[in-house]
């Protein structure tokens, strides 16, 4: 990368770090520092060692649980690269990457890899095409809403012969691993434990109702299916991203997982959540596209799930409001959940919806 590549890719790393400032403590852990000039003459080297070509220009850049850098290298191809904590599942990644090249060759909207876990500076990278085909898409609008229950439909139905692959871990028991451990290190869910036990009482009693959902066909899904990782072009999904949420799982389980925050996006400003009616008619839009309703249990099994995801995000959302986003020790818990965010969704229907008392707190006026 010239200097004036190296510039170029620092301006891109930095203006994010900038307006994201609490989620630096990823790039100082995977490469030792936050200096952006610093990240793209590493990210660099990874391409001209690993990829045979350097980074000619940065495309994008995000962060969260992974470090995310899209890069033009100079003999023209256009990748990402997406680093990883050193503790990664390797084994998880190189499942993904087989899914991906399933689902590719069978011409759905997936970037294809391009090289498996590697190591980066203090991390693990995978690479992948960058796939950039059309634009985003407002899933509160029924049309879109129906094309992402459709386009999950397709995807668990083109990975069917696959069974549960070695390396793809069940929905489920990883949902319980992020209550120990979630899946940012921001959140402090031990430190956070005061004026969250209404959250953990609903958890506990919509976990009660999936363990009671009887013998079913695991199976492969997108345990992070919203409008943040879907481009639509002509009405149809052009892509899909963040390929390692992958994981294997009873279908109602899957599909009420989607259901709960389908058209979510935390990259833009004014985002809502569905509606419960929005969230049934997801589910509705699934089974009509899979051709087949859901059975009772699956009926019953698909709400649980989403009152189980829905317990979780508001679990990060009431620890981000005690830390300020993790950048500040844990203050006092306040009386009443704001409007319109995942507490307060959780608040309004986990209680009616599994059937239990509600011990939830009010919610706050907007």
């Amino acid at each position: 990368m010239s200097g004036s590549a190296i510039s170029s890719g620092a301006s891109v790393i930095g203006e994010v770090l900038a307006e994201r400032e609490w989620e630096a403590q990823l790039e100082r852990e995977v490469f030792a520092t936050a200096e952006p000039a610093a990240i793209a003459e590493a990210v660099d080297g990874f391409c001209r060692s690993h990829l045979g070509a350097g980074a000619a220009h940065y495309e994008f850049f995000a962060t969260s649980v992974g470090s995310v850098h899209g890069v033009g290298l100079s003999d023209g191809r256009r990748v990402v690269i997406k680093v990883h904590r050193a503790d990664a599942d390797g084994d998880h990644l190189v499942a993904v990457q087989r899914v991906q090249a399933h689902l590719g060759a069978a011409h759905f909207p997936c970037p294809r890899p391009v090289l498996g876990p590697t190591p980066l500076a203090h991390g693990l990278a995978v690479v992948e095409t960058l796939l950039d085909e059309g634009t985003w898409a407002d899933a509160h609008v029924p049309a879109v809403r129906g094309e992402m229950a459709s386009t999950l439909a397709r995807l668990i139905e083109l990975c069917r012969p696959l069974g549960a692959p070695a390396g793809l871990g069940s929905i489920r028991d990883g949902a319980r691993r992020l209550w120990l451990q979630p899946h940012d290190r921001r959140f402090d869910f031990a430190g956070t434990s005061h004026g969250a036990e209404w959250i953990d009482r609903l958890r506990d009693a919509a976990n009660q109702q999936l363990d009671r959902l009887g013998p079913a066909q695991a199976v492969i899904g997108h345990s992070d299916f919203r409008a943040e990782h879907l481009r639509f072009a002509d009405g149809r999904v052009s892509a899909v991203y963040d390929w390692d949420s992958l994981g294997v799982g009873p279908e109602p389980v899957v599909v009420g997982n989607a259901a709960h925050a389908f058209t979510a996006d935390w990259s833009r400003r004014g985002w809502q959540l569905p509606t419960l009616t929005e969230s049934f008619a997801f589910i509705s839009d699934y089974e009509a596209a899979r051709g087949t309703p859901f059975g009772r249990e699956e009926r019953q099994a698909a709400p649980a799930a989403m009152i189980a995801a829905l317990s979780y995000s508001a679990r990060c959302e009431h620890s981000d409001r005690l830390t300020r986003f993790g950048t500040q020790p844990p203050g006092p818990a306040p009386a009443a959940v704001p409007p319109g965010g995942f507490l307060a969704h959780l608040a309004s229907r986990g209680a009616a919806l599994l059937g239990v008392a509600d011990q939830s707190p009010p919610i706050a006026a907007p």
